[in-house]
């Protein structure tokens, strides 16, 4: 076989992988970071935004912290009654929301049966009449 016939089957050969690729991204996309439900939340977009200006505006930023096996959230004031929700961002299917109520200013939640890695944590509550709402990304260990 000659030099002219060994560039035309590395370029088929080529091509082959190409078309092969594209093919297999085709068949096996699975877009994990779309929410499920987006356009009902695009809708909802004033109303979370007001969420997160109440947080500003009432200087109610919460502190989380990450020890080895939980996660503690500090708030700023007492009595708070809300959703935690905990995303994956490599697999929405670990996706978990957990509703919680404080008597104090403090919550804490286990992390033992979480995977190691990154996660964003979105917490939102209630404390007297106003909602808030925050998000912050986290990794656990």
């Amino acid at each position: 076989m000659n030099w002219g016939n060994k560039i035309v089957v590395g370029l088929g050969a080529f091509m082959l992988f190409i078309v092969g690729s594209g093919i297999y991204m085709v068949t096996k996309d699975s877009d994990s970071l779309i929410d499920e439900n987006y356009y009902e939340k695009s809708l909802a977009y004033d109303t979370i935004y007001e969420h997160k200006q109440n947080v500003l505006e009432d200087n109610a930023k919460p502190i989380i912290r990450v020890t080895k096996d939980s996660l503690h959230i500090l708030f700023v004031g007492e009595g708070n009654t809300g959703t935690l929700t905990l995303k994956r961002p490599s697999d929405g299917k670990l996706d978990k929301s957990i509703p919680f109520k404080s008597e104090g200013s403090e919550f804490d939640y286990a992390t033992t049966d979480l995977t190691k890695g990154n996660w964003i944590v979105e917490i939102y509550w209630k404390r007297g009449n106003k909602d808030y709402w925050y998000s912050q990304p986290v990794f656990i260990q």
